[in-house]
């Protein structure tokens, strides 16, 4: 079985397809990494609320230009997922705040 899914330098730009993906994403049983690089900070907003990731080993969402806006997505990803030992954030938009509340998810 697939493992693992790198999702590169390719948005989605409909809503619905975005939709089908994150849907598609949730059902597998057999993925436990994903990188989703360089794709916009609505599709990686899209993952983060519409993805059960609670068996994900791997997380990449570097360089999506994610932005949190306050709310409280990565930090909640972390505290519900003991499975993930790598979750790279690197080249995003996150600011101070954010900091503080993924520090504060990790123990």
């Amino acid at each position: 079985k697939l493992k693992s899914l790198t999702w590169y330098r390719n948005p989605i730009g409909s809503v619905e397809d975005m939709n089908l993906f994150t849907r598609a994403l949730s059902q597998s049983n057999a993925l436990d990494e994903l990188t989703f690089m360089w794709n916009s900070n609505e599709n990686a907003q899209a993952l983060l609320t519409g993805v059960d990731f609670s068996s994900y080993k791997v997380l990449n969402l570097f360089a999506n230009n994610l932005r949190t806006n306050g709310r409280t997505d990565i930090p909640d990803l972390i505290a519900a997922n003991p499975a993930l030992v790598v979750l790279n954030l690197g080249g995003n938009m996150l600011n101070d705040e954010d900091a503080v509340l993924i520090a504060q998810s990790l123990g």
